[in-house]
């Protein structure tokens, strides 16, 4: 049992808004010529590979690794896993705008499934999401609208993100390892199974060269930014109350939409503003709504 994590709020803030700024790396592996689905394994493979001789170190101990946790792996890591497939495959803004209109799907699926109350923030903040989602797909009278394949994986991932993050919600006593060892597992899998789907837009597999020349690159980014990262976010979470919590996490779509605006050279416009900061509004209404209805351990195994 570790003491509580030393300014948690800090930690997780910091962690938000690396993930906010992850679409820079992926997109300059991919100029250095790795297609998108290859680009996105290898930030899900490194990782596994540095923490899988710790996983086995905890099997031998009789210590759970994290893979009993499918159900929950499969959905985070598959979610962020077409998440940053998306960041590839379209533009950043509408990948980061259409992901985070997660507060509608947490709102229809708490509500319609798990039998919560429909209150006037939950409301809001599923009006407030669904209107940010129209406005960046460009809904037209003809309530047809403009998507290509990264806007769909950028939407489904949203989807599939919220089941995952209320099945960690649920399940307080898994520890930090276990958590950030099956969001790379499980991640994996799916970054895999899409590197092998016969679509042109994925690209090809890399050359011995190209795996050679960018490996240096692949396990710094594991080992210096992804693997704390994730730890990061798990462990503050842990100690950060959940309004608190939500409204921090906030700060990766502020980072990412605000970097992508400055720096990927593509349309930022009334529209873009408009989607964005309708969907960061309804994960602020969502956040206050909830406050009261998730609790979290004050203490908690990380190891």
């Amino acid at each position: 049992m570790l003491k509580k994590a030393a300014h948690p709020e800090i930690i997780v803030a910091m962690s938000a808004a690396i993930w906010g700024l992850f679409w820079i790396p992926l997109r300059v592996f991919e100029q250095h010529g790795l297609a998108p689905a290859w680009v996105i394994l290898s930030q899900f493979i490194a990782p596994l590979a540095f923490m899988a001789p710790f996983a086995l170190l905890r099997l031998r101990r009789q210590q759970l690794t994290g893979i009993e946790q499918y159900g929950t792996g499969l959905l985070v890591g598959g979610g962020v896993v077409m998440y940053c497939e998306s960041l590839l495959l379209t533009d950043v803004v509408r990948a980061l705008i259409l992901f985070y209109a997660m507060p509608a799907w947490g709102t229809l699926v708490e509500v319609g499934l798990m039998g919560r109350r429909f209150t006037l923030g939950r409301g809001l903040a599923l009006v407030l999401s669904l209107a940010g989602l129209f406005t960046i797909l460009g809904l037209a009278g003809s309530f047809s609208f403009a998507m290509n394949t990264g806007d769909l994986l950028a939407l489904l991932s949203g989807v599939v993100f919220t089941g995952g993050a209320m099945r960690v919600r649920q399940s307080p006593e898994t520890s930090v390892f276990e958590q950030v060892f099956a969001f790379f597992f499980f991640g994996s899998l799916v970054a895999l199974g899409f590197s092998l789907l016969p679509l042109a837009v994925l690209g090809q597999p890399p050359t011995l060269a190209q795996v050679v020349s960018l490996s240096p690159w692949i396990i710094l980014m594991a080992v210096g930014i992804l693997i704390p990262a994730m730890w990061g976010l798990y462990l503050g979470s842990r100690y950060v109350d959940p309004g608190r919590l939500g409204i921090l996490l906030q700060i990766e779509a502020v980072v990412g939409v605000s970097s992508a605006a400055l720096f990927a050279g593509e349309p930022f416009g009334s529209r873009e503003a408009v989607g964005a900061l309708l969907v960061i509004s309804a994960g602020l209404i969502e956040v206050v709504a909830n406050k009261g209805n998730v609790t979290v351990e004050s203490e908690a195994s990380v190891y």
